[in-house]
């Protein structure tokens, strides 16, 4: 039963973005249409890039100060899912994509995944009091070892 539904949802889905699509090439125009189409292409491939960028320069920041990113992580994944939906051609994806991205909705997402990481985690992992940071060997000890590159000369599987 639930695969059918899944059907039926992403038929209505695909049937309403081409009813759209139909109904706003008759209100401005083909060749509006495709620019328009590209141009949303555009802005969802420059935002992928540009949360990507962001969040690796932010990933590095928190973890340099020994927390765990979470935030930055949830955050660049409601903006990489809006990217994506920019990218594919469509205007129900777009609308979609400029819902995600507006304040209350994207947190109101966060908020729902978070909900389902949490229960997740909480079925299948335990808390500890220890926080994510760098240790050092306390005795000081160094453990030397040596290694020898081994390489096979006739490359082939034995």
């Amino acid at each position: 039963m639930p695969i059918i539904f899944f059907f039926l949802i992403l038929f209505l889905f695909v049937y309403l973005e081409l009813s759209l699509l139909v109904w706003l090439a008759g209100l401005i125009g083909v060749f509006g249409l495709i620019l328009l189409l590209i141009t949303a292409s555009v802005v969802g491939l420059f935002i992928i890039r540009l949360r990507g960028w962001y969040l690796i320069t932010n990933i590095r920041k928190q973890l340099a100060q020994g927390l765990i990113p979470t935030q930055s992580l949830f955050k660049s994944g409601i903006w990489l899912v809006a990217g994506v939906l920019f990218f594919i051609p469509g205007l129900l994806t777009d609308i979609l994509a400029v819902a995600i991205l507006l304040p209350p909705i994207g947190l109101l997402l966060e908020t729902f995944i978070k909900s389902k990481v949490t229960f997740f985690r909480s079925q299948n992992w335990q808390e500890t009091d220890r926080s994510f940071h760098y240790h050092r060997n306390e005795n000081g000890e160094v453990f030397e070892a040596e290694y020898e590159k081994q390489t096979d000369e006739d490359k082939r599987l034995k």
